[in-house]
């Protein structure tokens, strides 16, 4: 019966046909998840990019910012922003991550779906078999890995734009910042694009852990439907940050500082604590949390429904 079956899905053809028709499919994974990311990731982003400026400001250094003292909070950051830089302000840093959301996603999910299948095969359960919450744990810290590759310069050059004050908020000034730094730093020194990548796979590995074990837990509990794909990815985006939140802290503080200003991660960990104690550390918290549910929320609910447009078929 096996092979009855193999011959009557490739149609008795050769196995360089067959060789195809896979090389085929796996391209066709490769471009849903590419189109399903993008599509998600931009509209994540955009709908709540105000509340990432916010929080990058309220992380920073006021004497980086230019400003004489720190915000006193998310909305004395924004209502100064609207002020003194208009919208555009709040949207600043937009373009580079709106820009390159579609290979970060594809890169997130399609890392998460192979090492979801890697973990089925060592453990000898089925393609189809539900993992363990720890193995999904785990196959989200790979993808968290693989993706911080994409994440680190993008956010870098992300939080360059937004905590310049000065800069009209314009796209083509973000490609100004990458063009400084690698022509002042190269691609790979302490102050290239690369800078940051360390604490930003740090950051990362446990933080897509938690994402993606909430989110599957909460749909394996309520069903896999558009309310609990939107739910079920609100609360894993929140448990995710809440989980890191120090450590994004004091990787703003380190991506966004002049050179020389730190010696090492762990001298940046101590100015940042000599400034303002443990607290220093939660700063920008609040706007984190009104950010991460809604943008999550849209974020799976649009991958989930822009893959599933794209890899319906016509019933036999």
């Amino acid at each position: 019966q096996a092979i009855w079956l193999c011959r009557s899905i490739v149609g008795g053809c050769g196995p360089s046909v067959v060789r195809l028709r896979i090389a085929g499919t796996r391209a066709m994974s490769v471009a849903t998840e590419l189109t399903a990311g993008g599509v998600a990731g931009a509209a994540g982003i955009l709908a709540t990019q105000p509340l990432d400026t916010i929080r990058i400001r309220l992380q920073s250094c006021s004497a980086g910012l230019g400003i004489g003292s720190a915000y006193t909070g998310a909305f004395d950051c924004a209502r100064s922003a609207l002020r003194t830089e208009g919208v555009r302000g709040l949207y600043k840093g937009v373009a580079s991550p709106t820009l390159t959301c579609g290979v970060m996603n594809a890169c997130l999910f399609f890392s998460y779906d192979y090492a979801s299948a890697m973990s089925r095969r060592y453990s000898g359960s089925g393609p189809d078999a539900d993992l363990t919450l720890g193995q999904v744990w785990c196959a989200g810290v790979a993808s968290g890995l693989a993706s911080a590759f994409i994440t680190g310069p993008t956010e870098l050059v992300k939080v360059s734009a937004q905590t310049n004050l000065k800069n009209e908020g314009r796209i083509y000034e973000e490609w100004l910042i990458l063009r400084g730094m690698v022509k002042d730093h190269g691609w790979l020194s302490p102050h290239g694009p690369s800078r940051g990548l360390m604490i930003t796979v740090l950051r990362d590995t446990p933080s897509f852990g938690f994402y993606f074990m909430v989110y599957e837990a909460g749909t394996r509990h309520f069903g896999k439907n558009d309310l609990s794909s939107f739910c079920c990815g609100g609360a894993a985006g929140a448990v995710a940050w809440a989980a890191i939140y120090p450590l994004d802290v004091l990787k703003t503080r380190w991506s966004t500082a002049p050179p020389g200003k730190f010696t090492s991660l762990r001298h940046c960990l101590k100015s940042v604590l000599a400034e303002g104690g443990p607290r220093t550390f939660y700063r920008g918290f609040g706007a984190t949390m009104a950010r991460a549910f809604p943008q999550n929320g849209v974020i799976f609910c649009t991958y989930e429904f822009v893959k599933s447009l794209m890899t319906k078929s016509p019933s036999l």
